[in-house]
């Protein structure tokens, strides 16, 4: 079985921080994650905006990127409507 590693509370706080306050506050964020030290807060700080950032960048993709690729069927049209429609009957 898979362990499944907590992320230190340091680094979730300043994660946390960094993408409310980019999604606030971005011009603040900018400064802040390039005036934090190389620490696990600041780490933590600028992963956050960065997560923010890509996911702000994912919402202005057209609904068609967006969308599950991987499902077929449902554009598709049903074979059984157009079933003979362009086949004259024998007579």
């Amino acid at each position: 079985m898979e362990e499944v590693q907590k992320p230190e509370p340091d680094y979730q706080k300043g994660f946390n921080e960094g993408y409310t306050i980019a999604k606030h506050l971005p011009e603040l964020a900018e400064k802040l994650a390039k005036a934090t030290a190389e620490n696990l807060r600041g780490n933590g700080f600028q992963e956050g905006r960065n997560q923010f950032l890509s996911e702000k960048a994912k919402e202005r993709y057209p609904s068609w990127l967006t969308g599950d690729r991987t499902s077929k069927g449902e554009n598709e049209p049903t074979k059984t409507m157009d079933k003979d429609k362009d086949i004259e009957p024998e007579r």
